[in-house]
């Protein structure tokens, strides 16, 4: 089964590499992380970190996909998704939830509605493999 690509939200603000953040980050439109913030990040919008992005944080956002490394707790009201060279080390709470083949997550994963961010929509997960095709399993 193919998965239909989503429209990117646009992503507005960079944190680049050789950056640290540490405290409480507020943003509006997507931010893309490829340096290293420790604290809180709070947003309606997507956050995106980047292959060498670090974050060690209380994470609320609409959407999160992780290349790099993420430790701490995620509240997203839309999803999360790991991507292949990504690694969580956390607690999830999110109605959705994707994890591509060879990524690496460790942690607990709830997807209940009490204690998640805002749910729009019932809880779903998703497993890709990435063969020659986009193969997928849901469950």
């Amino acid at each position: 089964m193919k998965f239909k690509k989503e429209a990117a939200e646009e992503i507005l603000s960079i944190l680049g590499a050789g950056v640290e953040l540490s405290g409480e980050l507020k943003f509006t439109n997507g931010l893309r992380v490829d340096g290293i913030v420790r604290g809180k990040l709070v947003s309606e919008g997507t956050l995106l970190i980047g292959p060498k992005g670090k974050v060690e944080a209380e994470v609320q956002v609409r959407r999160v996909s992780i290349n790099g490394e993420f430790r701490g707790m995620i509240r997203a009201s839309e999803r999360v998704e790991i991507r292949r060279e990504g690694h969580v080390y956390g607690d999830l709470f999110t109605p959705c939830l994707i994890i591509e083949a060879g990524a690496t997550f460790e942690g607990r994963c709830n997807m209940s509605e009490d204690r998640g961010a805002r749910i729009e929509e019932p809880a779903h997960l998703k497993v890709v493999e990435s063969n020659e095709g986009n193969r997928a399993a849901q469950g």
